[in-house]
């Protein structure tokens, strides 16, 4: 942390962890190379979520990272919390320098994407939430066929703007938010409005339909589990 010694608190701990990954993470990449083995060897660097909300008490020194122009962090289904960097090296087969802002890519693709590079069945009889985005990876552009489906069953700590309701697709350029008693429906267009500030809910009721059956759907299947009371609420904690 000593390069950071101006600094204080959580921003002095964050640049210097980021730094330490920072530093690791070359000597990977170096080793690859002094091996001879970069060319063909695909490397990821990614995240499971957006950044930690600073408010968290026991987690405050991971709370400085920015989630830049999206709104959500960290636990919330807002694009600040589930929309994460996502960087390939693979020099046989990504094109250098590429940057792609269409391609919608989830950890559940990894599964079905990997098994094709590496010329590998996936399992027999295995239902995959996932597609094949090896093209992407390739270079090519393309459309997924599969929507995205998230549910959080918890409060979400920090400012009201960032809380999300419990649940979320996301097809095409639509992305539905909405609470499982039909409460909180939020519709956004995400390659118009990647900061989900203009609800399009009312002006777009077939999609809203068509998403929120498809949403309600898969809710219904997934296993039971605690549900906090607070969940897909956005109310202001007003002093009492």
């Amino acid at each position: 942390m000593k390069p950071y010694k101006n600094l204080l608190g959580a921003h002095r701990i964050y640049y210097a962890a980021a730094t330490d990954a920072d530093r690791h993470i070359g000597r990977l990449l170096a080793k690859l190379d002094e091996t001879g083995l970069a060319n063909n060897t695909m490397v990821i660097f990614s995240a499971d979520n957006g950044p930690e909300e600073i408010e968290i008490g026991n987690a405050s020194e991971h709370g400085v990272g920015s989630p830049g122009p999206f709104r959500g962090r960290k636990r919330s289904l807002y694009e600040g919390g589930v929309r994460t960097p996502f960087i390939v090296r693979w020099p046989a087969g990504t094109p250098a320098s590429r940057v792609d802002n269409s391609a919608v890519l989830s950890a559940v693709d990894f599964l079905p994407t990997l098994c094709t590079l590496a010329r590998a069945k996936t399992p027999r009889g295995l239902k995959l939430d996932g597609e094949d985005m090896s093209a992407v990876l390739r270079g090519q552009t393309r459309e997924r066929t599969k929507p995205l489906l998230w549910e959080w069953r918890f409060r979400i700590i920090g400012h009201p703007i960032n809380n999300s309701p419990m649940l979320a697709i996301r097809d095409g350029r639509w992305k539905l938010l909405m609470n499982p008693d039909k409460s909180r429906i939020e519709l956004y267009d995400i390659p118009g409005d990647p900061m989900e500030l203009s609800n399009l809910a009312d002006r777009h009721p077939d999609v809203v339909k068509r998403l929120s059956e498809q949403l309600l759907k898969w809710h219904a299947s997934l296993p039971e589990g605690p549900i906090e009371k607070e969940a897909g609420s956005n109310a202001y904690p007003w002093p009492r």
